[in-house]
C-alpha cells in the first residue's frame, strides 16, 4: 500500500476532522442558519413508511429534485389524514443531518395537504400581516348596543343560518327592525359581495351588524379570509360581529370584527337581548331595590327609636346646666388667672419704674451734680469745649445758672488759656 506523507509544513497545523466529528460540524452549522429552519416545503410523497405507526420517514421530492424526510411519533400523532405515495403535500420542518449516514433532511413539525396546506399558508401570511398593523387590536373594537333598533345581517338569503338568526331574533326581542342584506358567501366574487353589502349596511346607519354563514370547508368559508373583507369591516363605522362556520372555525373576519360569535345562532344572542330574561332581571332588580329599601327604612327608624329614648331627648335641660355649671367654672378661672397675670405684671412694672428712676440725670443732680450746656443747648463734657468768655448755662434741679466763662484750667495739667 503506498503512503503519503506530507511535505507541506502548513498542512501539519491545519485541523484534522474525524467523519463523525465533521458530521456533527455540518449538523451544527444548518441547526444555527435561520434560513433554513421553520421552513415550508412543498412536494410530492415517495417511498413512503411508517413503521409500527410511530415514525414516518418518506422523500419530498419535484420535478427535479428530492429530499429525505422524517416526521417523528410526537408530530404525526396529531395528522387527521394518512399519508400516501404520491400524495402533494406541505411541510413545514427544520433542515437537519443524520449525522450516522452523513445525510441532510427536512424534520418535519406540520404536514397538510397540497390544495389545503397553500390556503392555510396563505390565511397564515395575510393574518400576520393584519396584526403587525394592528387591525386585530382591542382598542379599534367597538361596543355591541345593549338593545339595537336596527340589526343588520349579511349572509345568504337562502341559508339555514338566516332562517336560525331570524327565529332567534324574534324569540328574544320581536320589537327589533331587521335588514338582510342577500348575499353569496362562497365561490367567485363572493367576498365582492360581502364587501359591498357591508358598505350598504354601514350606510343605513345600523346599530350592529352581523356576518355569517353555516359550516362548510376551508374553501367554502374562504371568503371571509379575504383581504378586502377584513379591511371593510375593519373600515365600517357600525359595530360588526362576525359568526362564520362552526365554533372550532376561525377565519380572519374574526379577528378583525368587533365581537365573534361561535355561530350564526350565536350571534343573535349576543347581538339582542332575551326581552324575557330583561323581564325576571328587572322583576329581580325591584324586589332587591323594595328590599333594601325597606331594610334602610326600619334601620332608620330604630335609630330615631333610639335617639328619642335618650337623655337629649327626654330632658335636654340637664344638657344645658351642664353647660351653664361648666361655663361658671371656665369664668372663675379666668377671673383668677387674670388677677395673677396683672399681680405679675405690676410687680415687673414696678421693677423698671426703679430701674429708671435709679438712671434718671435728676436724681444724680440732686445728689450736687449739674449739666452745663453752652449757648446751643450742647452739652459739655471737657475744658477742650469751652473757651474764655464763653457764656455757659449750669442746670440745677430746681432752674438755671447763667454764667460767663473767665478761665479754663484742666485739673491735671493745671495750665491756663
Amino acid at each position: 500500500m503506498e503512503q503519503t506523507k506530507l511535505e507541506d509544513e502548513e498542512d501539519l497545523d491545519k485541523k484534522i476532522y474525524s467523519v463523525s466529528g465533521l458530521n456533527h460540524c455540518v449538523k451544527s452549522l444548518l441547526e444555527r442558519e435561520d434560513e433554513i429552519q421553520d421552513v415550508w416545503v412543498k412536494g410530492e410523497i415517495s417511498n413512503f413508511k411508517h413503521y409500527d405507526g410511530r415514525h414516518m420517514y418518506f422523500v419530498l421530492k419535484d420535478d427535479t429534485s428530492e429530499i429525505n424526510s422524517v416526521m417523528f411519533r410526537s408530530k404525526n400523532r396529531d395528522l387527521d389524514f394518512e399519508p400516501e405515495e404520491g400524495m402533494e403535500v406541505l411541510c413545514r420542518g427544520d433542515v437537519g443531518l443524520y449525522v450516522p449516514r452523513g445525510q441532510y433532511q427536512l424534520v418535519v413539525k406540520e404536514m397538510m395537504v397540497g390544495g389545503i396546506g397553500e390556503l392555510y399558508l396563505a390565511y397564515e401570511r395575510l393574518k400576520e400581516k393584519l396584526s403587525k398593523e394592528g387591525l386585530f387590536e382591542e382598542d379599534h373594537k367597538k361596543e355591541i348596543p345593549f338593545l339595537p333598533q336596527k340589526v343588520g345581517i349579511v349572509t345568504s338569503g337562502e341559508g339555514a343560518a338566516l332562517r336560525d338568526m331570524l327565529r332567534v331574533l324574534k324569540e328574544r326581542f320581536e320589537n327589533i327592525d331587521v335588514f338582510i342584506a342577500p348575499t353569496r358567501v362562497q365561490g367567485e366574487e363572493s367576498a365582492d359581495e360581502i364587501v359591498n353589502s357591508i358598505r350598504k349596511l354601514d350606510r343605513m346607519e345600523m346599530d350592529v351588524i352581523i356576518i355569517g354563514r353555516g359550516g362548510g370547508s376551508i374553501e367554502d368559508l374562504w371568503s371571509f379570509n379575504e383581504e378586502k373583507v377584513a379591511r371593510a369591516v375593519f373600515g365600517a363605522e357600525t359595530p360588526i360581529v362576525s359568526a362564520v362556520g362552526h365554533e372550532t372555525d376561525f377565519l380572519i373576519s374574526d379577528f378583525v370584527a368587533d365581537e365573534r360569535a361561535p355561530t350564526p345562532t350565536g350571534a343573535a344572542e349576543i347581538v339582542v337581548p332575551s326581552k324575557s330574561e330583561l323581564k325576571k332581571k328587572i322583576n329581580e332588580q325591584q324586589r332587591r331595590s323594595a328590599t333594601a329599601l325597606n331594610n334602610l327604612i326600619l334601620s332608620y327608624r330604630e335609630k330615631l327609636e333610639s335617639l328619642a329614648k335618650s337623655p337629649v331627648f327626654q330632658k335636654p335641660e340637664r344638657i344645658l346646666e351642664d353647660r351653664y355649671q361648666k361655663l361658671d367654672e371656665n369664668r372663675e378661672k379666668i377671673g383668677v388667672t387674670l388677677d395673677r397675670y396683672m399681680k405679675t405684671y405690676q410687680q415687673r412694672l414696678e421693677g423698671q419704674k426703679d430701674r429708671l428712676k435709679a438712671l434718671s440725670p435728676i436724681q444724680t443732680m440732686k445728689r450736687g451734680y449739674s449739666i452745663v450746656m453752652d449757648e446751643a443747648n450742647e452739652v459739655i463734657t471737657s475744658v477742650d469745649e469751652v473757651s474764655v468768655k464763653d457764656i455757659l448755662r449750669i442746670n440745677l434741679t430746681d432752674g438755671e445758672i447763667k454764667t460767663k466763662t473767665e478761665e479754663v484750667e484742666r485739673c491735671q495739667k493745671n495750665l491756663r488759656k
